[in-house]
């Protein structure tokens, strides 16, 4: 089952990376149809696991040392400018780069059980949208 699983939170990200956007979102709302939310965290890791390689890819292995945050060109709080759905693709991946998967779990329980009902739709989907963009910028060929 968790092979399957993974093989769909590839497919969904190489249909990202491929320009085929509602054939990769069919495929994360396939997931959200079959699985429950537990393993829809799963789900959300797998992506972020992607995310993380093409980062990595991107910018190098750091050490320990090393923090992932989030920042804004104008120094502002992330939260008064970046829209919610956005700030949780980005923290989940930092919390995964950062090796914290308490964090990027208590993020997802937060959408997850936020009283807005389109929230946690918004962020998985965000989530699956700003993977494909790090797989394309890390690799030259992702889109062709």
């Amino acid at each position: 089952m968790h092979d399957e699983i993974a093989a769909q939170v590839w497919g969904a990200v190489s249909h990202w990376v491929e320009g085929r956007h509602e054939e990769s979102i069919q495929t994360l709302a396939t997931l959200v149809q079959k699985q429950d939310p537990s393993m829809m965290y799963g789900v959300a890791c797998g992506i972020a696991t992607v995310a993380q390689a093409a980062l990595t890819k991107m910018h190098g292995h750091h050490e320990h040392a090393c923090l992932w945050a989030i920042k804004t060109p104008d120094g502002s709080r992330p939260e008064d400018g970046i829209p919610p759905h956005h700030l949780f693709a980005a923290r989940f991946i930092a919390a995964n780069l950062n090796n914290d998967p308490e964090t990027a779990l208590a993020l997802y329980q937060a959408v997850y059980n936020s009283e807005d009902p389109d929230l946690w739709s918004a962020c998985m989907h965000t989530l699956l949208a700003a993977t494909g963009e790090a797989v394309l910028a890390a690799t030259p060929e992702g889109g062709q």
